[in-house]
């Protein structure tokens, strides 16, 4: 087992309706610390299915998933304990509305971490610096932009000290001019080191920050390489007619 290795499927399977939808059909993927990989392929491909199986907010039909060495999918497993570990950002923010934006970063690591609340909020405070928000600390979420909202999402997560950062499409939700600024947190994080896994359909993002891209087609990994593999000499004829019409 290579010690670097994060998080390891195999044999993944998610099926629906006994068996007639496969969501996700036999993956087999592993994830480095400090990689960044980002998932592409068409709607309804697998990718979101995958990505959450990693943190198990989908329960996979069979197939194992270790993270850290240890089966996450074993169900004697008390799962919190390492979902506490992967920060999850969605397309939808889910903060708290009655709650203000430091409210929102500093309840999980004060009640899961056990930390204080002058800690959590220090904390807090240095990561909405980083996202250029710390002037919105008291404010609640209804008075943020998207893009705010979805960087408030990213750093709420940052503050439970992940291993793994895992976004499943972060911009979709968000006006065009608003991807830029989340993007830009997103790479800075993969900066930083940051182990990521991204679902996304930004492939300029892909290919600049990704260090190794998946495609996904019908619950399969069809092809995987680096970005300028994928993007500039893709090998099969799938992945070449997705990105033929989307490049």
């Amino acid at each position: 087992m290579n010690d670097n290795v994060i998080i390891r499927t195999e044999g993944l399977c998610k099926y629906y309706r006994g068996g007639a939808i496969r969501a996700l059909d036999g993956v087999d993927v592993e994830i480095q610390k400090g990689e960044v990989v980002v998932v592409i392929g068409p709607s309804g491909s697998g990718k979101s299915t995958l990505l959450r199986s990693l943190n198990l907010l989908e329960i996979p039909t069979k197939g194992h998933i270790f993270f850290e060495d240890v089966d996450i999918t074993n169900p004697k497993l008390d799962v919190n304990l390492y979902r506490r570990k992967m920060g999850m950002v969605f397309q939808h923010f889910n903060l708290f509305p009655h709650m203000t934006v430091l409210r929102n970063m500093t309840i999980a690591p004060i009640k899961l971490l056990k930390k204080t609340p002058e800690e959590a909020e220090t904390k807090a405070r240095e990561l909405l610096k980083l996202v250029g928000l710390e002037d919105r600390a008291e404010a609640y979420p209804s008075q943020l932009s998207g893009g705010q909202k979805q960087r408030v999402a990213i750093v709420r997560s940052l503050c439970m000290e992940p291993d793994v950062m895992l976004f499943d499409e972060p911009t979709s939700a968000l006006d065009p001019e608003m991807v830029g600024e989340v993007l830009d947190v997103m790479k800075n994080l993969a900066e930083s080191g940051m182990t990521m896994a991204v679902v996304t359909h930004e492939m300029g993002f892909a290919r600049e920050v990704a260090t190794r891209v998946i495609f996904m087609d019908e619950g399969q990994i069809i092809e995987e390489g680096t970005p300028q593999e994928i993007f500039d000499n893709p090998q099969n004829p799938r992945t070449q007619s997705f990105l033929s019409k989307v490049l």
